[in-house]
C-alpha cells in the first residue's frame, strides 16, 4: 500500500515584492470626515446658533410690523410736528409704547454692529486656537492620530478645511441677517462708514473670519496651552482689526471737494471724510485748525475771513465705494490670512518634523 501524498500545491510563481494596500480612507476626505466626528458638536452648536440669530431676527421684524398701534403715530414719525403739536405727539408717544418697545429691539439689530460682527470674529480666533488646536495637543491625543496613517499635515489641514467652510457658511448667513435687519428698520440706519456696519454688509465679513481662524491656529500651534492661546489669538485678532481699520481708507483714491464761505456743503451728505481743512484767500489748502474760530455756528465763518481763510476743502469716499473698499480689503485680508497659514503649516513641521 502505497503512501498518501502529502506533498504541498505547487506557489504560484513570483512577481517581485508584494506592496502593502493602503488603509481605506487616508486621504484628505478622511482627515475631514475625522474631523467632523472629532467637532461635530461644535459644528452643531454652530449651527443652531445661526437659526436662533435668524429666528429672533425675523421675530423682531415680525413683532415691529405687526405692532396693533403701529400706525398710530405714523404721520408725526414720518412728517415731524409742529410745536403747537407737542402735546398730541406726547399724548401718541405713549399710546403707541409697544411698537416703540419692539422698534427699539429691531433697530438694535441694524444699529449695532458689534453683534454681526465683532463677537463672531472673536469667537472663531478663541475656537481654532483652543478647542480646534491646542487642546489636542495640550492633552496628547494628537498622538493617536497621527499613528493611524493621518499625517500632521493632514490632521490640521482637515480642521481647518472644515472650519473653514463653516466660517463662509456663518459669515454668509450673518451678513444676510445683518443687511436686512439694517434696511428694513425704521430708523436711521448706521453709516455704512462705521467700524463693525463696513464689515457686517459685504464678503470682508467671511475673509476676517477666515483670518481669525488662521491666527488662532498659529497661536494654538506655538503655545498648546489652551487658555493662553484663546487669550493671545483674542489679542492679535484685535490688533490685527485695528491696523486694517487704520489703513481701510488708504485703498481706494478718495474724491475731493472744495466751497467758499456761503455756498451749499459741496461734499455728499453720506460720504466718509477721510481729511478736511479750511482754504486761505489765495486757494491754497491747510489743515483744519484745532481750536480757531470755535464760537457759535452762525459767527463762524466771519471768525474765519477775519484770519485770512476764504473757503473749506475735504477729501472723502462717497457711498458708492463702498464695494471697491470692500473687494481690495477682503483681498488684502486673505493673502494676510494665507501667510498665517503658511507659518502655522511651518510651526507644524517644528512640532512634528
Amino acid at each position: 500500500m502505497s503512501a498518501p501524498d502529502t506533498a504541498a500545491p505547487p506557489r504560484p510563481a513570483s512577481t517581485g515584492p508584494a506592496t502593502p494596500a493602503p488603509p481605506a480612507g487616508t486621504g484628505f476626505r478622511a482627515s475631514l470626515r475625522v474631523a467632523h466626528l472629532v467637532h461635530r458638536g461644535t459644528v452643531r452648536t454652530i449651527g443652531i446658533v445661526l437659526l436662533l440669530a435668524a429666528a429672533v431676527t425675523f421675530g423682531l421684524y415680525l413683532w415691529q410690523r405687526l405692532a396693533p398701534d403701529r400706525e398710530r403715530c405714523r404721520g408725526f414719525y414720518r412728517d415731524g410736528f409742529a410745536p403747537d403739536q407737542l402735546d398730541e405727539y406726547r399724548a401718541c408717544w405713549e399710546a403707541t409704547l409697544g411698537y416703540q418697545e419692539a422698534s427699539s429691539w429691531y433697530n438694535l439689530l441694524g444699529g449695532d454692529p458689534g453683534l454681526w460682527f465683532f463677537v463672531p470674529v472673536l469667537l472663531a480666533a478663541v475656537l481654532a486656537a483652543g478647542p480646534l488646536v491646542a487642546r489636542e495637543l495640550e492633552s496628547g491625543t494628537f498622538r493617536l492620530a497621527w499613528t493611524q496613517a493621518e499625517t500632521p499635515r493632514r490632521w490640521l489641514t482637515g480642521r481647518l478645511a472644515l472650519f473653514a467652510v463653516v466660517a463662509v457658511v456663518t459669515g454668509a448667513v450673518l451678513v444676510g441677517l445683518f443687511r436686512f435687519a439694517r434696511t428694513t428698520g425704521e430708523q436711521w440706519p448706521a453709516p455704512w462708514d462705521r467700524a463693525g456696519t463696513f464689515h457686517a454688509i459685504g464678503p470682508v465679513m467671511v475673509a476676517y473670519l477666515l483670518l481669525a481662524l488662521a491666527v488662532g491656529a498659529l497661536v494654538g500651534l506655538l503655545l498648546r496651552r489652551v487658555l493662553p492661546a484663546m487669550a493671545l489669538a483674542t489679542l492679535a485678532t484685535g490688533a490685527l482689526l485695528a491696523v486694517f481699520h487704520r489703513v481701510r481708507m488708504d485703498l481706494w483714491p478718495t474724491k475731493s471737494a472744495e466751497w467758499q464761505f456761503g455756498q451749499p456743503w459741496a461734499a455728499p451728505r453720506d460720504a466718509s471724510w477721510t481729511e478736511r481743512g479750511l482754504l486761505t484767500s489765495a486757494g491754497e489748502r491747510v489743515p483744519q485748525p484745532g481750536n480757531l474760530c470755535t464760537r457759535d455756528w452762525d459767527e463762524r465763518h466771519a471768525c474765519l475771513r477775519e484770519n485770512g481763510y476764504a473757503g473749506e476743502w475735504v477729501e472723502y469716499h462717497p457711498a458708492s465705494h463702498i464695494w471697491p473698499l470692500q473687494l481690495v480689503e477682503t483681498a488684502l485680508v486673505l493673502g494676510v490670512t494665507a501667510v498665517i497659514a503658511l507659518l502655522a503649516l511651518r510651526a507644524l513641521r517644528r512640532l512634528a518634523p
